[in-house]
């Protein structure tokens, strides 16, 4: 039996199960990276099988020593309340590693906003979540190429939003503002024209998304075309652009979208753009 080996034998037991269960977790890692050649399944693989080895190693070591923590139960008790209390966020934040994972919040590749902060996944341990950063003094939702680590206790103090979870799309809206003297219909042609010629078939790809989100949230879309909306403003005619877009190309589609209608702007003599302007009367 195991619990009956003497102390030097635990103390040599405990080694060998540490070197065992290293070499094996080094072995599987490299079993993994060559058998899923995706990089980012690669790693989901490879930091399951970590969590596993890790998990194996603490209960063998715990089945051999286990005589003597059973005698120790006394102090144990007697310090676990200190123990807790000194740890009480990294506690916490294992709590939230399991509560990320149970309940599915996030994964690796998402992009998410938590407590101000935004970014892509890159790692999940047991204590913190790093994140590549997005905006910031960036414009566009684009990478500022910072690394932010966040403890995962703040999935139970913040608001999680998760951009990717459901399915990559999101809706944007671009404006632009022509004066009152143009023709603001033909304004509207264009810039829906221009929509459409941006999405292309991505209607089709996020019904598919939405149909795969539906077995996990109640989510409903009536319509994924885009659509033009008028508003009258202070300075004349302003069109509303809402569309989707993938979450990672929305600055592209953006730039995209405006370079179009300006080009097709150019060439109408009765479409002009409005700025703001001020009247200046003497009595």
């Amino acid at each position: 039996m195991l619990t009956e080996i003497p102390w030097i034998g635990k103390i040599l037991g405990s080694v060998a199960t540490v070197i065992l269960f290293y070499l094996l977790g080094v072995v599987s890692r490299r079993l993994v990276g060559k058998v899923i050649t995706d990089n980012v399944q690669r790693y989901r693989a490879q930091k399951r099988m970590s969590i596993i080895i890790a998990l194996a190693t603490i209960v063998v070591i715990a089945t051999i020593w286990a005589e003597t923590l059973g005698s120790l139960t006394t102090m144990i008790g007697l310090l676990s309340a200190g123990i807790a209390l000194a740890l009480k966020d990294p506690i916490s934040s294992v709590v939230g590693w399991f509560h990320i994972n149970g309940s599915k919040l996030f994964r690796i590749g998402d992009r998410i906003e938590i407590g101000g902060t935004k970014g892509d996944v890159i790692d999940i341990s047991m204590l913190t979540t790093s994140l590549i950063e997005i905006e910031n003094w960036v414009d566009g939702e684009q990478s500022t190429g910072r690394i932010v680590i966040i403890p995962n206790n703040r999935v139970f103090v913040h608001n999680l939003f998760n951009y990717t979870t459901a399915f990559p799309y999101i809706w944007t809206e671009l404006k632009f503002t022509i004066t009152f003297e143009s023709n603001w219909k033909k304004a509207a042609d264009i810039f829906e024209q221009v929509l459409n010629e941006t999405v292309g078939e991505l209607p089709r790809e996020v019904e598919r998304s939405l149909r795969e989100a539906q077995g996990r949230f109640l989510i409903h879309y009536r319509n994924f075309d885009p659509i033009v909306y008028i508003k009258i403003v202070g300075s004349g005619v302003q069109l509303i652009g809402r569309f989707l877009i993938d979450v990672r190309r929305r600055r592209m589609a953006e730039s995209s979208v405006f370079a179009k209608v300006l080009a097709k702007i150019d060439e109408q003599p009765d479409v002009n753009l409005a700025y703001t302007t001020y009247r200046i009367v003497n009595k």
